[in-house]
């Protein structure tokens, strides 16, 4: 997929603004705070319903006591090899109730919009994945699994369901064995799919970033492994018996696919602390490369990949090196950068972008 055309109005220090994105490759250059991460913004909400950088919608909207809303429109191109454009257009509000449309048709909720338009951000904060809690990571594995298969929201959502269920009784200070037993078997039952789902997807992963380790000449023993959140060769429904009576103790449930996490480790030990933070930003990248590169090589679909500021935390050679797995990528790939000397310090093969700059809330492209 890719995002033809965007529009803005009263979106951060944004008024009005409009314009028109290359297929491929785009760069959104300007000094810090000009709003050049809030177009990054924009894109993403407009392909996912919310935000990266505030829950609070006061923050996005438009600062100025008469405005109490927010728009976005975008042309989406279901693939860079069909001519399908799909309209989509978000409202959102401080006073009124969302609004969502596909094609001029209501949409109650934002996976819908996922599920249209795939988005991968790197950002700053996206380089702790490795040392950063396990519920990142398991994101980061989720956001592949929620785009190839098609039950996977259902069945995670239902997990979670009987999971704050189990621990609700948990906490209870007289709990019923029987209520007990069936919130068991519920847990069980979902969270064995849920870690199919995983496992199939981690695979194939797996064997991608396999590639990019081997590029990028980060460490050969590196080693990525998947935990699907209890012990290797047991069933959960037999563990959750095992571990009744301490979950009871401390009146929370702990083994199950809600402690998944991926592992990455360097001769058993922590990444962090056998790998330079130089290879340890390669290590992340080269994450987010498989999970593009699995998601169109495995199951046909096209992400749209958002990079921001990514020259700031990489030096010329690697930047290089991250540029050409980039422009060989089936994605499209919008960057901020603080000026247009980024060309400069990437190869001259890139000769078919846009450049856009951004001063004062306001968009030009550059010739």
């Amino acid at each position: 997929m890719s995002i033809d055309k965007i529009s803005l109005s009263n979106f951060r220090n944004i008024k009005n603004v409009s314009f028109s994105l290359h297929d491929k490759l785009n760069f959104i250059s300007g000094a810090n705070a000009s709003g050049k991460t809030s177009l990054l913004e924009s894109l993403y909400f407009i392909s996912t319903g919310r935000s990266f950088r505030s829950r609070r919608i006061e923050n996005i909207i438009k600062r100025d006591e008469k405005i109490t809303e927010f728009i976005l429109f975008a042309l989406i191109r279901e693939s860079t090899h069909y001519s399908e454009l799909h309209k989509v257009g978000i409202k959102k509000s401080t006073v009124l109730p969302t609004q969502i449309k596909i094609n001029q048709e209501t949409v109650k909720t934002a996976s819908t919009l996922a599920k249209l338009s795939p988005i991968i951000l790197i950002e700053p904060l996206s380089f702790e994945l490795i040392n950063g809690a396990p519920k990142q990571r398991r994101q980061f594995l989720d956001w592949g699994v929620f785009h190839v298969e098609q039950k996977f929201s259902y069945d995670w959502n239902n997990y979670l369901n009987c999971l704050k269920q189990r621990n609700s009784l948990l906490r209870n200070a007289k709990i019923d064995d029987v209520l007990l037993n069936v919130w068991d078997k519920k847990i069980a039952e979902f969270g064995e799919i849920v870690h199919q789902q995983r496992i199939a997807y981690f695979e194939s992963f797996a064997a991608h970033l396999k590639e990019y380790l081997s590029f990028f000449s980060i460490n050969d023993n590196i080693k990525v492994s998947y935990y699907k959140g209890w012990e290797k060769n047991k069933n959960l429904f037999d563990v959750l018996k095992i571990t009744q009576k301490k979950d009871i103790e401390r009146k929370f449930t702990q083994a199950g696919p809600h402690r998944a996490d991926i592992k990455v480790s360097v001769f058993s030990q922590s990444a962090s602390e056998n790998l330079s933070r130089g290879q340890q930003k390669l290590l992340v990248v080269s994450m987010y490369l498989a999970q593009i590169q699995t998601l169109y090589k495995e199951f046909g679909k096209q992400a749209v990949v958002l990079i921001d500021d990514i020259a700031a935390e990489l030096d010329d050679k690697n930047l290089n090196l991250v540029f050409t797995k980039l422009r060989v990528l089936n994605s499209q790939i919008i960057v901020t950068v603080l000026n247009e000397g980024i060309i400069e310090r990437i190869s001259s093969e890139f000769n078919d972008y846009k450049m856009f700059h951004v001063e004062h809330g306001l968009v030009k492209t550059i010739e």
